[in-house]
């Protein structure tokens, strides 16, 4: 029973951080981005700053899902107290996850605008530039998707797996 319990809250937990995850990744970019105010863009439609946001939340995706792979701790605690501390270390990998995410793809991307000096990726893409749009959002992802095996190196670490 405590299992099936467990498997629910870190199912509804899932859900709930998906949300918030998307959102915050998308807010924190925001953050990160000079002269771009990408809410305002999508809201005229401009094309090429949603491609970049897509990438950034499939990319968050992709990085984090290891840190929502429920915590196999064997653990030598009564069952209210084994849960807590499941979903408390389940907690600590989405956040680790989370910050991992956000700053790999931070890095990415400035050392990729740092590389490609004769473009201004930011003013292409407010203009509407879906060609460097879908440039970055592949930077954007294939970080994620490099990124994604060290953060399962990380998370093993934590959990001590």
């Amino acid at each position: 029973m405590t299992e099936l319990f467990l498997a629910g809250a870190q199912l509804v937990i899932s859900i709930v951080a998906a949300g918030l995850t998307a959102y915050l990744a998308v807010w924190l970019f925001d953050k990160t981005t000079p002269g771009v105010d990408e809410w305002n863009e999508l809201r005229r439609g401009n094309t090429a700053v949603g491609v970049v946001l897509a990438a950034v939340v499939l990319a968050v995706g992709l990085i984090m899902r290891a840190g929502f792979t429920p915590a196999a701790l064997n653990l030598d605690l009564d069952p209210t107290n084994a849960v807590i501390t499941r979903l408390f270390v389940q907690l600590i990998q989405i956040v680790v996850s989370l910050l991992l995410a956000v700053v790999s793809i931070t890095v990415s991307v400035w050392v990729f605008t740092r590389l490609t000096g004769a473009i201004n990726e930011w003013a292409e893409i407010n203009r509407g530039n879906t060609a460097i749009a879908l440039m970055l959002a592949a930077v954007i992802v294939t970080t994620a998707l490099i990124t994604s095996t060290g953060l399962d190196a990380v998370l093993k670490l934590i959990t001590g797996g």
